[in-house]
C-alpha cells in the first residue's frame, strides 16, 4: 500500500510536466499559425507598396490612392508586423517578464480591430454563397476595388489572426492573473471606489457618446446592401454589449453578496467592446478625414464622421472606466498591488 501511494505521488509531476509540454506544443502551433496568417496581407502590402498591382484591377479606385493610401499601407503592414512580435511575446518565455501594461495596450487594440472582423467575415461570406451576391467588399463592374480573391484571402487570414492571438492571450492572461479573473464579480465584502462619482460621469459620458455612433451603425445595418449591413449590424452589436458590460463591471463593487458570476466573461466583453468601438471609429476617421476611404468604397458625411469621432470617444472613456475599476479591484483584493 505505501508502495503503490509512493509510485502515485511520483507520477503527479511527470503528469503535469507532460501536460506542460503539451501546453507549451500548442502554444507554439497557435504562433505559428497566426505568423503564418500574417504573411499573405504583409506580401500583398509590401508589393503594393513597391508599385505592384497584384490583386488591383484596372479602373480601381486605390490606383489614384496617391501619397495618403502609401502612408496609411505602410501602417497597415507596422499594424501586422505587431500581430506578429505579440503571438511571439505570448509564447516566449521573454514575454512573461514584459510589464503587462507593455502588452495590454497592443492587445487591446488588435482585438478591437480584429473582432468586427471575426464576427463580420464569416456571416459575411454565408451570406454571400447563399444569396450568390457580393460579400460588400469592393463590388464587381469597372470600379471593382480588388479582386474578390484578394478579399477572401486577406479576411480569413485576419480571421486566423484574430482567433489565434486571442487564445494565446486568453491562455497567458490565464496563467498571468488567473486568481483575479476567477474572482467573483461582486466580491462577498464590496468597497466602493474611491472615485466612483467620476468613473460614473465618466460612463455617462461615453453612453451618450457611444448613442449617435450606434444609431447610424443600426441605420446602415437596416438600410444597407448585403455584407455592408453585417459590418454595420456588428458594429452596433459591439457598441451595446460595451456599454452594458462597462455598466455592470461599474456596479460590482456594490450590489449582491455572494453572488456566483465570476469577471472574467464581462471582463472580457468589456475589453473587447470598448476596444472596437474606440479603435474602428478611430481608424474610421482617420479614413474619412484623410480622404482614403473613398478608395475602397466608404462613403461619408459630416454626420458619419461626427458618429465616427463620438464612437472612438466613446469607446476611450468606456475603456478608462474598466481599468480604474480593474485597478482598484487588484488594490483591494492583495495586499501588495497587482502589477499590470
Amino acid at each position: 500500500m505505501r508502495r503503490s501511494r509512493f509510485v502515485v505521488q511520483q507520477d503527479v509531476p511527470r503528469a503535469r510536466a507532460r501536460d506542460g509540454e503539451g501546453m507549451k506544443r500548442a502554444r507554439t502551433v497557435l504562433a505559428t499559425l497566426t505568423v503564418a496568417a500574417c504573411l499573405p496581407y504583409l506580401t500583398l502590402k509590401v508589393i503594393w507598396l513597391s508599385g505592384g498591382r497584384t490583386g488591383i484591377p484596372r479602373g480601381s479606385l486605390l490606383l489614384d490612392g496617391g501619397a495618403t493610401l502609401w502612408v496609411l499601407n505602410a501602417l497597415t503592414v507596422a499594424m501586422d508586423c505587431t500581430v506578429v512580435l505579440l503571438a511571439l511575446a505570448l509564447t516566449r518565455p521573454w514575454g512573461r517578464r514584459l510589464p503587462g501594461g507593455l502588452l495590454a495596450l497592443p492587445l487591446w487594440c488588435a482585438g478591437g480591430l480584429l473582432g468586427p472582423i471575426a464576427v463580420a467575415f464569416p456571416l459575411q461570406a454565408l451570406h454571400s454563397a447563399l444569396t450568390g451576391g457580393t460579400d460588400g467588399h469592393g463590388g464587381t463592374g469597372p470600379q471593382e476595388v480588388l479582386a474578390g480573391w484578394v478579399w477572401t484571402l486577406v479576411y480569413t487570414g485576419f480571421t486566423v489572426q484574430a482567433l489565434g492571438l486571442g487564445t494565446l492571450f486568453a491562455l497567458y492572461v490565464r496563467e498571468r492573473w488567473g486568481a483575479l479573473l476567477r474572482s467573483p464579480l461582486r466580491p462577498d465584502r464590496p468597497r466602493p471606489h474611491p472615485a466612483d462619482r467620476a468613473s460614473r460621469h465618466a460612463f455617462t459620458a461615453a453612453v451618450l457618446l457611444a448613442v449617435p455612433a450606434t444609431v447610424v451603425h443600426a441605420r446602415d445595418a437596416v438600410g444597407g446592401d448585403g455584407g455592408n449591413r453585417i459590418t454595420d449590424a456588428t458594429f452596433a452589436l459591439y457598441a451595446v454589449v460595451a456599454v452594458a458590460a462597462v455598466g455592470v463591471l461599474l456596479r460590482s463593487g456594490s450590489g449582491a453578496r455572494g453572488a456566483r458570476a465570476r469577471l472574467w466573461p464581462t471582463l472580457t466583453a468589456a475589453w473587447i467592446g470598448s476596444a472596437v468601438l474606440a479603435c474602428w471609429g478611430g481608424w474610421l476617421l482617420v479614413g474619412a478625414l484623410s480622404g482614403a476611404g473613398r478608395h475602397v468604397g466608404q462613403r461619408a458625411d459630416g454626420v458619419v464622421e461626427l458618429s465616427y469621432a463620438c464612437q472612438t470617444l466613446a469607446g476611450l472613456a468606456l475603456a478608462a472606466v474598466m481599468a480604474r475599476v480593474l485597478r482598484h479591484r487588484t488594490r483591494v483584493s492583495s495586499p501588495s498591488p497587482v502589477r499590470v
